[in-house]
């Protein structure tokens, strides 16, 4: 091209209509996963009951039919969630009433108890708008407890699809692996069998912590005198398996609750709550879950906040699991194939003086291919 001569770009009609295409395509994804964003998470917590369900069922058909196996562990799945659903139900309608009209007592026993400790006089307005703001919160708070209720308890779907899946997995894994490119197959299938693997370690070992959390909540708010231990405890269990912020979240209600006996019983509450909770990152985390999803605790709060904000409390639920498999699949999509290209370039850029010399043979060999991005 000769100098001076600048080459103007100029768009086809057809060009301009492939880019506004796309452009309106990508705004109704966009709008279309913002509508069915909960049905996204939804589907996410049936993948995770589902290993739950298809895990047992998978080892007792070392003995007996996985059909057999199958049905035993369903019945007993359902009627572990029927029983406690029958138990609870009342105990947390019940508790959820109490703590809305304890609440204005236990903040006028604790600065009665502050009072006779310190020796100074609370102040009244203090103590009025701490009221007011709690008094805003219970009003806020329990209609959304009955409407999270009513969904866990109410989630047939999600039972329903958990159950579906369970059933038969690789039907579901060959059908998604269909939809990939040939060429790209392999590594859709890698990314899910790792993924998958993962999930199951992480699911089983939560579960496992749940029940020990579950059973020790319930034992110590039982020494403790508190009443509905067993609600209080399954809240407990139930809120474990959010990192981070679930534990901190079930040890409110059972603080309030015990304001209700004295600020003495709710500090001693508060103690144990805190010491279950180093006992369990110490012991538990480590042996059990970040063997199966090894991330910074760090980037895991974030990620958490992050979802917590823009998709609400559901999201949370699902944080990690989602991390752990966005995880396997930028590392294998993405940093495995740069860093083999990246080793190819510095092989080729080596001086001849510092590449190996190989005997010469009769046939010429055609050089390595570098590796596919």
């Amino acid at each position: 091209m000769a100098d001076g001569v600048v080459r103007r770009i100029t768009w086809r009609t057809s060009d301009v209509a492939r880019v506004l295409t796309l452009a309106a395509l990508f705004l109704f994804a966009w709008r279309f996963f913002w509508m069915v964003y909960n049905a996204f998470f939804l589907g996410l917590l049936a993948i995770l009951i589902a290993i739950v369900i298809h895990a047992p069922a998978r080892y007792l058909a070392r003995w007996i039919p996985f059909g057999v196996a199958f049905g035993l562990v369903v019945t007993v799945f359902v009627g572990a969630i029927a029983g406690l659903a029958v138990v609870l139900v009342p105990q947390v309608v019940e508790q959820v009433g109490v703590l809305a009209g304890q609440i204005p007592a236990a903040m006028d026993s604790a600065a009665e108890w502050v009072e006779q400790k310190s020796g100074s006089e609370p102040n009244a307005e203090v103590a009025s708008r701490i009221n007011e703001q709690i008094g805003e919160f219970v009003g806020r708070f329990v209609p959304l407890a009955f409407n999270l209720i009513s969904a866990a308890l109410g989630s047939f779907a999600v039972v329903t699809l958990a159950i579906f899946l369970a059933a038969q997995p690789e039907v579901y894994r060959g059908m998604l692996l269909r939809t990939i490119a040939p060429d790209s197959r392999d590594k859709w299938a890698l990314i899910y069998d790792e993924a998958g693997r993962n999930l199951r370690n992480w699911v089983l070992g939560k579960a496992f912590t749940m029940l020990l959390i579950g059973v020790a909540t319930y034992v110590g708010l039982t020494l403790f005198g508190l009443p509905g231990a067993l609600a209080l405890a399954a809240l407990a269990a139930l809120l474990e398996f959010i990192p981070n912020f679930g534990p901190t979240i079930a040890a409110l209600p059972a603080i309030v609750t015990a304001f209700g006996i004295s600020p003495l019983t709710a500090l001693y509450v508060a103690i144990f709550y805190f010491v279950l909770q180093q006992v369990q990152n110490a012991i538990t985390v480590p042996l059990v879950e970040r063997r199966a999803v090894n991330i910074p605790p760090a980037a895991l709060l974030a990620w958490q906040l992050m979802l917590t904000i823009g998709f609400g409390l559901l999201a949370l639920f699902v944080a990690t699991p989602l991390l752990a498999v966005i995880v396997v699949a930028v590392r294998i999509l993405y940093l495995e194939p740069l860093e083999a290209r990246q080793a190819w370039d510095r092989r080729e850029a080596l001086p001849a003086a510092a590449a190996p010399v190989e005997e010469p043979s009769g046939e010429a060999e055609a050089p390595p291919a570098p590796p596919e991005s």
